[in-house]
């Protein structure tokens, strides 16, 4: 009869698969959620496009320069971006979880951030801080002179189905961005030789400019506060759930103001 013991090589590997991915490896993973993201964005695009074309009965030599101009067309169209991004983030969001599981750790829930509850002081701390971001946005706007921008005029404009565009604005995005950013991103970067503060400001970087397209530099440079109060939210809570709170408070407020603009 043997007897099999744990060798250092052993156990070292045995440390390796229970660690958090490394930043390099988090890093890596995000970027390919964000390329999948954007495959997935011109699939439903082109898919979208091209069921308007066929729809409007026009031959194959037409049919091209057609699908160009409804593809630009549904690009700011409301209900179409709603559908693609709530498309999206229920593709995406298992391959999260995926990617959380794989390092056993912990379990998936717990790599995310879903296991703690921010304490009640911590919550009424943070509830101050959005709205003293609120009264910061709202002089900051009119110091720099920003305007709502044409293209969230446009998507607001075209929706046919509000109800649906608020669910992927004020649900469906907080959910989705911090599982990433605050989610899985955060963890990989805190854990690693990089700490807390560097994690909190990389992520609100990456975080302000994936907006990019979105908005121009003046309102990025307001949008980063908001992102540097998710991050450091994340830290002091623990866990996930406030900073999607925050963000859905951000983006109902951010709604609802849009919403009055618009009437």
């Amino acid at each position: 009869m043997s007897i099999v013991t744990d060798t250092p090589q052993t156990e070292m590997t045995l440390n390796e698969s229970i660690q958090p991915w490394s930043a390099k490896a988090t890093l890596g993973l995000t970027l390919l959620l964000f390329i999948l993201y954007f495959i997935i964005s011109i699939i439903s695009l082109g898919i979208g496009a091209g069921i308007e074309a066929a729809s409007s009965g026009v031959d194959l030599e037409n049919a091209q320069a057609l699908g160009t101009k409804i593809s630009q067309r549904l690009a700011l169209d409301g209900d179409f971006n709603a559908i693609n991004y709530l498309v999206t983030a229920l593709c995406l969001s298992p391959l999260i979880f995926y990617f959380a599981k794989r390092r056993k750790a912990t379990t998936a829930a717990a790599y995310l951030g879903f296991d703690k509850i921010p304490s009640k002081a911590t919550f009424i701390n943070f509830n101050i801080a959005i709205v003293g971001y609120f009264v910061f946005s709202y002089f900051a706007s009119k110091a720099l002179g920003i305007k709502t921008p044409q293209s969230m005029i446009d998507i607001y404009n075209t929706t046919d189905y509000l109800l649906l565009l608020l669910v992927a604005v004020v649900i469906a995005a907080p959910i989705f961005e911090e599982l990433i950013f605050r989610g899985f991103l955060f963890k990989g970067l805190e854990k690693s030789p990089l700490g807390v503060v560097a994690t909190i400001i990389i992520t609100s970087i990456l975080f302000t400019l994936i907006h990019a397209g979105q908005y121009d530099l003046t309102i990025l440079v307001v949008l980063f506060p908001l992102a540097i109060i998710l991050g450091l939210s994340r830290y002091r809570s623990g866990g996930i759930y406030l900073p999607i709170y925050l963000h859905f408070i951000n983006n109902l407020y951010s709604s609802v103001d849009m919403y009055l603009f618009m009437n």
